[in-house]
């Protein structure tokens, strides 16, 4: 059906059931009626218009007892334009409560007005806006998190978009375009608005049909969950445990996803049967939280309040512009659970905090679908060491914001080196060829050739020709680097590398490509190439280019993060070797966020002792503010 423009609220087999509910032929005149008689003035209509003559007739259709304009209990914000009873009773009840926390505590839902035809997921540009004029859907959002009331229905009279309060940030909603549904009689559609937005089903039909998915799902996961432990029981190598998991998986996913996976086991020449048979897809919506259950040792997904994380220091200083300029690193994603908590997180947290001044225009971001992919494009970077859960990430990313993580990568985040950690292996003493460069004069060049790249601008014609010439200099260099980074790193696994080759690399750095390439196709390079893939070694600057001259705001980590197919290592050890190696890449003033499923006392205290960082705790997660080094 064409006429719902966003489902993230009811499943397939959901829509499926309310569509065969039996149909209630006055609701569906008495509709029509309403909506025949606001024609004649719609072109015309203010939101008052739309309120009076279309939207309270509807609600009325409905079953709903209301109360206009209730009044928020926090005075610089205007309430919603209507409360939402089940009965006259409870809104007579609820009265003397006015512009109380209790108040809303006593409603079914509210519902936010915009005049006819506005867009519901953009802001208004302009300079400096109030609450009122920036985005709808977060409008409602902010009321929803922010009070007791259950349910929330956003609407221009045009469009319907019914939303439940959210477990933590994420905006999940049914919405209809009522008019074009008229327009194109899609009986369907009007069936679903007359028993979705209703008050039967708010207090009855959507509850029991999610809470009968939801035993149902937790019935299907179970039986899933004990048939993939079975299949991978006794097998630790990739090799063996990856085909089982892709082989039963599949029939989860509406597509074959695992591209990553099944290139890293082909390149070992083990290769899986794709499905044949028609998918049994679950809520997709949700797919980091269930493959996190079916998948991860501990079987739960952890929870993050992004405002603890980012107001914990200095909050009335942070500003939206600050928020989205942050650039955030997540070294242990897995399947994406953290990263949909942070964009979505971040995402409300813009629409709350203030802009820097009140004569600041607003233009960019005030749409909520660009300002999620844009927070995952550009604020967000991950390394993930499973092929299976970057496969699985990325499809979640993709369904849930329509883009990729397109900085998130495969690798170790704990096995790799930095461009300083080079210098100490280049043997000065060695003769440079006739037309070769001293390794340590690349360097520096790459460091500088970054720099210049950084500064300049993605708009000016001129500055975009020096990028792309700059581009394809260090795509040549690095590709180098990254190899000679792949060599030494490989001496700690394998004896086929030793300190001579690794020289012998160094020299042939800043060669011609005919001697790079003659360099390339030795038995010994090829080897340490092989086990660079198979351990996902990770060179942080070659793979985060701005890294070279900067570094991350924020670093997350679940310490305690481990697939059914890995061995669990001591909880201590895991998070001071994942302490030791974000610290090197964050911010002075920085913040490393230590994701537990509990509170570890012992672990806190011991950190609480560093004088690199200061410690604080917040429930579940440890926060690390690494302190600025004084002269």
């Amino acid at each position: 059906m064409q006429t719902i423009v966003r489902n993230s609220l009811i499943s397939r087999r959901g829509l499926e059931q309310i569509l065969s509910l039996p149909e209630e032929d006055a609701a569906y005149v008495s509709l029509l009626e309403i909506l025949a008689k606001f024609q004649d003035i719609k072109k015309f209509a203010s939101e008052i218009h739309t309120e009076i003559h279309l939207i309270k007739p509807i609600l009325k259709m409905l079953g709903y007892a209301y109360e206009s304009k209730p009044k928020y209990f926090n005075d610089s914000i205007k309430g919603p334009d209507v409360a939402l009873f089940a009965t006259e009773a409870d809104r007579d009840r609820a009265s003397p409560l006015w512009g109380t926390p209790e108040y809303y505590a006593n409603t079914l839902g509210v519902l936010l007005l915009k005049r006819f035809g506005r867009n519901l997921e953009e802001g208004i540009s302009g300079f400096y806006l109030e609450f009122e004029n920036r985005i709808p859907l977060y409008q409602l959002f902010y009321f929803l998190k922010n009070t007791k009331t259950p349910w929330g229905i956003l609407t221009n009279g045009k469009q319907w978009m019914l939303m439940k309060k959210p477990l933590a940030c994420e905006t999940r909603m049914f919405s209809i375009d009522l008019e074009e549904a008229v327009e194109t009689n899609d009986r369907d559609a009007l069936h679903l608005f007359c028993k979705a937005f209703s008050l039967s089903g708010l207090l009855t039909t959507l509850p029991e049909i999610q809470e009968t998915e939801r035993q149902s799902l937790i019935d299907r996961l179970q039986e899933k969950k004990a048939s993939l432990h079975s299949a991978t029981a006794g097998f630790k190598k990739r090799m063996e445990v990856f085909p089982r998991i892709v082989g039963g998986l599949s029939d989860l996913f509406a597509e074959d996803i695992f591209t990553t996976t099944r290139a890293y086991l082909a390149e070992n020449d083990v290769y899986v049967a794709k499905r044949t048979t028609p998918p049994d897809a679950i809520d997709e919506f949700n797919i980091a939280d269930i493959t996190s259950y079916l998948l991860n040792r501990k079987g739960s997904s952890p929870v993050i309040d992004p405002e603890k994380v980012f107001l914990q220091a200095r909050p009335e200083e942070l500003t939206k512009d600050d928020l989205l300029s942050m650039r955030m690193l997540d070294m242990t994603p897995g399947f994406g659970n953290v990263t949909t908590q942070l964009v979505d997180g971040i995402a409300y947290l813009s629409f709350i905090l203030p802009y820097r001044d009140r004569n600041t225009f607003v233009a960019q971001w005030e749409d909520e679908k660009s300002l999620k992919r844009s927070i995952l494009q550009r604020t967000l970077y991950g390394i993930e060491k499973s092929h299976v859960a970057c496969d699985i990430l990325q499809y979640a990313m993709k369904h849930r914001y329509g883009t990729e993580a397109v900085n998130y990568r495969f690798g170790n985040p704990l096995i790799g080196m930095s461009l300083s950690d080079i210098a100490p292996h280049v043997d000065t003493r060695n003769q440079m060829g006739l037309f070769s460069k001293n390794p340590l004069d690349v360097l520096k060049e790459v460091r500088q050739m970054y720099r210049h790249y950084f500064s300049l601008s993605d708009k000016i014609r001129e500055d975009m020709a020096l990028k792309e010439e700059i581009a394809s200099r260090l795509n040549l260099y690095c590709e180098r680097i990254r190899d000679i980074m792949d060599l030494v790193t490989a001496t700690y696994f394998s004896k086929a590398v030793d300190e001579r080759k690794i020289q012998e690399a160094l020299v042939m750095l800043g060669a011609e490509a005919a001697s790079w390439n003659s360099l390339v196709s030795r038995d010994w390079f090829a080897e340490a190439k092989r086990i660079a893939r198979r351990n996902g070694f990770f060179h942080l600057e070659i793979e985060f280019p701005f890294l070279v001259d900067g570094a991350f705001d924020y670093i997350f980590v679940q310490p305690s993060l481990t697939h059914i197919w890995e061995d669990p290592f001591p909880l201590p050890e895991v998070t001071k070797a994942h302490i030791k190696r974000g610290m090197t890449y964050l911010k002075p003033e920085g913040t490393m966020v230590l994701i537990f499923d509990r509170p570890d006392e012992a672990l806190l205290a011991e950190l609480s002792r560093s004088k690199r960082y200061d410690t604080r705790a917040e429930e579940n997660i440890i926060l690390l503010r690494k302190r600025k080094i004084t002269a």
